[in-house]
């Protein structure tokens, strides 16, 4: 996984870090991976600027909350809200509508 801290200071350093063994092993890829990246997303694998690899494994053993960030093209709107799953807003596939459905939807987690 790539993670950023959104700080920019302090990584990981177990597995998959900038010096580890796992990312030396893998350092053609990881640079072919990073350059392949948008210009404004590509970073410096070396640099302790806050982005860092890490395994699935670790990251669910490490943190227990993930927030994701999604940096939308700027023509675009949006609205956020709190709230929660009801019977009348919550989502799924198409249905008929029946009271079953409803109340399944209403769980949606």
């Amino acid at each position: 996984m790539r993670i950023r801290n959104p700080w920019g200071k302090s990584e990981w350093l177990g597995a998959w870090s900038d010096n580890s063994p796992e990312a030396a092993l893998y350092k053609p890829e990881l640079l072919k991976y990073i350059a392949s990246l948008m210009p404004d997303e590509q970073f410096d694998l070396g640099a302790d600027d806050g982005t860092f690899l890490m395994c699935y494994h670790d990251w669910k053993e490490n943190f227990s909350t993930l927030f994701v960030n999604v940096d939308f093209p700027d023509i675009w709107t949006g609205v956020r809200f709190r709230s929660k799953w009801t019977k009348s807003n919550s989502g799924g596939l198409p249905c008929k509508y029946e009271q079953e459905d409803l109340e399944r939807y209403a769980h949606n987690p």
